[in-house]
């Protein structure tokens, strides 16, 4: 019987694996070197292939960076999407616990990405991510957040974006904190306290089944305006 290592790769695998490799290593390379300082040259070199081969699959180190943002908040969305359909619990708190520490683990571990990835939509015109690529990611919350709706686990005149913007604002500035203030060891602080801290925020202020529209002192508006001025001062650490 012919085992897997016999049976030959077709041309369209091999340009799949190729092409595979191509994105890894330019991942690698653009974190390291930044999009400006990134070179297809050390690309290629990393990928182990010609330079040459890399123009065949993308024109430009623009179009290359494009293909790894889009590949990378693909693969987010699959894993969100993934964590969502494995979670057993039905109730919408249970599950919005489960995608906030899916969320925060992973700004935590791909923050250099991910600074790198807003950085250039920021700054540079013919590189960023696609609109569409990011609200393929955030729709797994926004259908989290209308199914609570739905089965009047949640306020039926609360405010879909509002609540999106705390939920991933709040996180990722959590990250981007914990990330920034890891020590040498690598050693991560504790992100159960963040993640309880979110659905108790949402409890309290979406919730059906309690009355208080305001956490503590601080209502939602307050607290949505703490988080820019948090992300701004964080943005300007980060420069």
């Amino acid at each position: 019987m012919a085992t897997k290592a016999d049976i030959p790769e077709t041309q369209r695998v091999k340009l799949e694996r190729k092409e595979g490799a191509i994105l890894d290593a330019a991942r690698r390379v653009f974190i390291e070197h930044g999009f400006d300082g990134a070179r297809m040259s050390e690309i290629a070199r990393q990928a182990h292939i010609g330079e040459g081969t890399i123009y065949s699959y993308y024109e430009s180190k623009a179009e290359l960076m494009l293909a790894v943002l889009q590949q990378f908040w693909d693969g987010l969305t699959l894993e969100a999407e993934a964590v969502m359909a494995s979670t057993k619990a039905e109730g919408f708190f249970d599950r919005l616990h489960a995608l906030a520490q899916y969320h925060l683990n992973t700004v935590i571990v791909n923050a250099d990405f991910i600074n790198l990835s807003f950085a250039l939509r920021r700054n540079n015109s013919e590189v960023g991510v696609s609109r569409d690529h990011l609200r393929q990611y955030v729709a797994v919350f926004d259908q989290l957040f209308r199914r609570g709706q739905d089965r009047d686990e949640l306020k039926r005149d609360a405010i879909l974006w509002q609540a999106r913007d705390v939920f991933y604002g709040s996180l990722e500035y959590s990250g981007r904190s914990i990330e920034m203030t890891m020590g040498s060891d690598h050693r991560v602080r504790e992100q159960g306290p963040v993640v309880d801290q979110m659905v108790a925020l949402f409890r309290a202020h979406y919730g059906m089944d309690r009355e208080p529209t305001a956490v503590g002192d601080v209502s939602l508006a307050q607290l949505s305006s703490q988080l820019e001025q948090l992300s701004e001062k964080l943005d300007k650490l980060t420069k």
